[in-house]
């Protein structure tokens, strides 16, 4: 059967000549092509009692369009102020359910769902500034593969070994780590350490993927953070990570091929890709643009925090421990 559209005026005289007629409601969906509770929804909302007897289709048609111009007017999204804010925070990368969730901390009630915001933006042709870009949301598909060993890093201390407090996420200091690969997989990198807790990131450039380069970003990125904010870092089993070890703190290991482990950063690296898309040439992005699309990122409200920014959480936290914010 065709998607719902809604009754007619027509529909609505023939529906009533039947009921007057005693038809059965079977009778009368088959006769307008309709479902027999989309006949039976139209009678129990639109009679003053939900009777059969009562049901007029006048009132019926006035009472829609009614709903219909009440709903219309109350369209958040016609307020020119609001328009202009989700429009601009949807260029800056926040997804729908962001703002939403965002305006109503700022607000204390709900001012838009992000269901509106949806709606609006593909008929505002911005579908390209919605997540991923898609013009309709799917569900996600998982693709698994096979396990198939280490590697090349040999016996590494594995993600079961780390602390109940890092995997649960009840303190600060742990962090999570991966490389956004360029163009063929190829020359320049992005080096990305994510903090579990507040989800804070910081972003390095790699000449490229091997470990002497990875090792470099990565001890220089750890010196600039406090010794209380540097508890542990999770990586997968990428050989850019061989000289782990070198790291200077505690380094624990993704199981083969199960980067949902490290979920928080790849996260991070998908929202990455909105601004360096996949087959981009690396070489081109330069540290003071990195550095730009880190604080978009940190800046960004998260619902996992409670649609508060990770330099909200985080700055607050080293507030509190009389530490530096790491940049």
């Amino acid at each position: 059967m065709a998607s719902y559209t809604h009754f007619s005026q027509e529909e609505r005289c023939v529906l009533s000549a039947f009921l007057c007629e005693g038809a059965s409601l079977r009778t009368i969906a088959k006769k307008l092509q309709r479902s027999v509770g989309g006949i039976s929804m139209e009678i129990s909302r639109s009679s003053p009692d939900g009777s059969r007897s009562r049901y007029d289709p006048y009132t019926a048609q006035l009472g829609s369009r009614m709903k219909k111009w009440n709903a219309n007017r109350r369209n958040p999204m016609k307020d020119e102020e609001l328009l202009e804010k989700v429009c601009s925070q949807l260029k800056e990368g926040w997804s729908p359910e962001v703002i939403a969730g965002r305006l109503k901390k700022e607000h204390g009630k709900t001012i838009v769902s992000h269901e509106t915001i949806y709606r609006w933006a593909y008929g505002a042709d911005l579908v390209a500034c919605l997540p991923r870009g898609k013009p309709r949301r799917h569900r996600k598909r998982w693709r698994l593969k096979a396990s198939g060993g280490t590697q090349g890093l040999g016996i590494v201390p594995r993600i079961q070994e780390r602390p109940k407090a890092a995997s649960s996420r009840s303190r600060f200091g742990d962090w999570e780590g991966d490389s956004m690969l360029g163009r063929r997989q190829k020359g320049s990198i992005v080096s990305v350490q994510q903090e579990r807790k507040s989800r804070y990131v910081l972003f390095s450039k790699c000449k490229d993927k091997s470990a002497k380069e990875t090792k470099k970003a990565v001890v220089h990125r750890l010196k600039g953070i406090p010794k209380k904010l540097r508890r542990s870092l999770t990586l997968d089993r990428g050989t850019e990570n061989a000289e782990w070890e070198a790291f200077g703190l505690p380094v624990f290991f993704c199981d083969p091929y199960s980067s949902w482990q490290k979920g928080s950063v790849e996260n991070c690296i998908g929202l990455l890709r909105r601004y360096l898309p996949k087959g981009m040439n690396l070489k081109t992005v330069t540290p003071k643009h990195l550095l730009h699309l880190q604080n978009k990122l940190n800046h960004r409200p998260r619902k996992c925090l409670g649609f508060k920014t990770p330099y909200e959480v985080l700055s607050s936290h080293c507030l509190r421990l009389g530490v530096q914010l790491p940049a």
